[in-house]
């Protein structure tokens, strides 16, 4: 998938509509009756909807880093993210939630002109069904990600045949939800369960099946969310299984490794301008994002979880020398000693730490540079799936056997012992929450944990010292406001309270 991310094309349709969308006709451009012809089409287009996803105003950078802040993890990290941090962010803000929100209705229009298109184009219907799959997955991962962080959004399914359907309500997030399941489920039908070398990093039959997963979970539909993670640890959809080395998700060498089911592809070859947001041909998509972590701040708590259980062998975690930095014997941040570096910090015995993942500062002599980071971003790990299963089958069923042996699968790997059968259902409750912590800490998913266990933002306003400043939160900032801009030009758009 990486080398398909050098051949995305500018083109995409830019309107999907009927030919007397405008009178007046452009030469230089192709109109949809034009475009969609062959098997090629639909494979050119399907890239495009992958597109936004890797571009720098979503998880290349700003995108991530506004959601990455929300989390109780970690503190301050750049100018961009900080409002976000504080619950002050600004309708009218560029550079924040306006970026991801442009970007995620990106791919879902180019979705929406996949699943309306490609099932004219005469081609091989296998090759066929599994582009419409990925346009599903697609579609439904863009509005999870617009619904959890936005709220109140149009639902839009098909392309627009006219202005005045491009300007659409808002609807009940239940609607939303309920596409997102929908599509999710047909997207599993219709999605191999691997694909070639040559197309790694395209979605799969288990990577729709995760995502469902965690979408029933969010909604706390445990049994269902259960049924459908236990598939995947069953193998109903491929083969996963943890890789050995924890560190390995996080290094260029873990991409698309037997333990992802779903990562945006990042790729360094070719020209920096790509990472601005654009679809360029023959141009970089970089995970800048890297450079931000390489000076993000963790909470004390953080390492303090980290220190309370050992190994098996009597040692630290070993997921956390993956996942922060800190005074620990010999530890570097990019060549300088720790105590030196961040001397002030550690003053009268202070703890301070931070991030490591991704970037593992303790290993590089340097500061990753937003131009040159090209390792993926994990969205869906079998660890997660193994952790969300032990989760939906306590609160349906209880600590079952299956319970205890997904989470002890995620602990062994990390040289943890067994938890030992008799938890009560809430014993075990707490148990998988701090063991999401400890595996998943950075990884973009805590304040989605958070608001998913009703404790969010009250985590953050009750805990003060977990910013660096003063909290602007009025109810119904723990979603972010909708861009000023759509207010503006759709009259049928209301703003989210609180802004």
């Amino acid at each position: 998938m990486k080398k398909y991310l050098t051949l995305v094309l500018s083109f995409l349709f830019l309107l999907g509509c009927e030919d007397d969308f405008l009178d007046e006709s452009n030469p230089n451009t192709m109109t949809p009756d034009q475009f969609w012809q062959s098997e090629a089409d639909a494979l050119s287009a399907i890239v495009g909807a992958y597109s936004p996803l890797s571009n720098i105003f979503c998880h290349g950078r700003i995108f991530t880093g506004i959601t990455q802040v929300l989390s109780d993890a970690v503190r301050q990290q750049g100018d961009f993210s900080y409002g976000a941090s504080i619950f002050n962010l600004q309708p009218a803000q560029g550079n924040s939630h306006r970026n991801g929100w442009e970007e995620y209705w990106k791919v879902i229009f180019r979705a929406n002109n996949v699943l309306e298109f490609v099932p004219n184009i005469e081609m091989d219907n296998s090759n066929k069904d599994n582009i419409l799959g990925e346009a599903l997955f697609l579609r439904g991962y863009a509005y999870f990600n617009l619904v959890h962080y936005f709220q109140n959004i149009p639902l839009v399914t098909s392309p627009a045949k006219s202005l005045e359907e491009t300007q659409q309500p808002q609807v009940e997030p239940s609607l939303v939800y309920d596409q997102i399941k929908a599509d999710l489920t047909s997207a599993i039908s219709k999605l191999p369960n691997t694909w070639s070398d040559d197309n790694k990093g395209r979605v799969t039959s288990g990577s729709a099946a995760g995502l469902l997963g965690k979408i029933h979970l969010v909604l706390g539909e445990y049994s269902n969310a259960a049924t459908e993670l236990k598939k995947v640890i069953d193998g109903t959809y491929g083969s996963y299984e943890l890789d050995p080395d924890y560190s390995n998700n996080f290094k260029e060498s873990g991409d698309n490794n037997i333990e992802s089911l779903f990562e945006i592809q990042f790729d360094n070859t070719g020209a920096w301008t790509a990472g601005w947001g654009a679809d360029v041909p023959s141009t970089a998509r970089y995970y800048s994002y890297v450079n931000d972590l390489s000076r993000t701040a963790v909470n004390s708590w953080v390492l303090d979880l980290f220190l309370e259980e050992a190994t098996i062998d009597g040692e630290i975690d070993p997921r956390a020398y993956s996942t922060i930095v800190w005074d620990y014997p010999g530890a570097k941040f990019y060549g300088v000693d720790f105590t030196e570096k961040y001397s002030n910090e550690l003053k009268d015995n202070a703890k301070h730490s931070v991030s490591a993942k991704y970037s593992f500062p303790n290993l590089n002599a340097k500061t990753p540079a937003m131009n040159t980071e090209a390792v993926n971003k994990k969205i869906i790990r079998y660890a997660d799936v193994l952790l969300m299963y032990a989760e939906a089958e306590n609160e349906a069923n209880g600590p079952t056997n299956g319970a205890y042996n997904a989470i002890n699968e995620v602990r062994n790997r990390a040289k943890m012992a067994d938890l030992t059968p008799g938890l009560t259902k809430d014993q075990f409750r707490e148990k998988v929450r701090r063991e999401r912590v400890l595996e998943l800490t950075l990884e973009d998913m805590r304040q989605i944990d958070l608001m998913r266990w009703g404790q969010y933002p009250q985590r953050i306003i009750d805990n003060p010292d977990f910013r660096n400043g003063e909290l602007f939160y009025v109810q119904g900032r723990e979603y972010f406001p909708i861009p000023q801009v759509e207010v503006d030009t759709n009259p049928n758009i209301v703003q989210n309270p609180g802004y």
